[in-house]
């Protein structure tokens, strides 16, 4: 069975691309995988499925068009409309630690230390010089920059981003 904590959040399947069975996932523009990708993990029913590629190619800075083995049409494909999607932790490129992927952070916990639990990262808008998580607990839904400067810790066995946030900016 694959755990979370083997697997990196990248997106989500959106729409059949074409008839032969691709499919339009979309991505942070910072995702970066290795050449030798073999396989994605969908999220089916509560549970981490693998499935081998047999193409991935980038369609747009935010898009990238996948075909699965076995699925060569549209009907075939169409379960996988809305699913989320992951990616082995050994194909994501190992990035420059004083630039982290911030994509990396999808699904971690935000913890301040004075507010305390802020909630979940959910998406990361990179689509500015200066990257945002967007942050949701419950109902509400909070921007907080990812700026290395805040982060006093990152708990990578327990997926929390520890942080010291300016006064104020927590309860924005």
């Amino acid at each position: 069975m694959i755990e979370l904590s083997e697997v990196q959040r990248i997106g989500q399947i959106v729409k059949p691309h074409g008839v032969s069975g691709e499919m339009a996932v979309t991505v942070p523009a910072s995702l970066d995988w290795t050449d030798d990708i073999d396989c994605l993990v969908c999220s089916l029913d509560g549970i981490l499925v693998p499935f081998f590629l047999e193409s991935i190619r980038p369609k747009s800075s935010t898009t990238v068009l996948v075909k699965f083995e076995g699925y060569d049409s549209v009907e075939a494909t169409g379960r996988f409309m809305g699913v989320t999607v992951y990616m082995p932790l050994k194909f994501v490129a190992e990035g420059d630690d004083d630039e982290p992927s911030w994509s990396s952070f999808l699904d971690w916990k935000v913890v301040d230390s004075k507010a305390g639990s802020l909630g979940t990262v959910h998406a990361v808008d990179d689509s500015t010089p200066n990257i945002l998580f967007l942050v949701r607990d419950g109902e509400r839904e909070r921007i907080i920059p990812a700026n290395a400067e805040w982060i006093t810790k990152v708990d990578r066995k327990n997926r929390k981003l520890m942080y010291n946030l300016p006064e104020g900016l927590a309860e924005l």
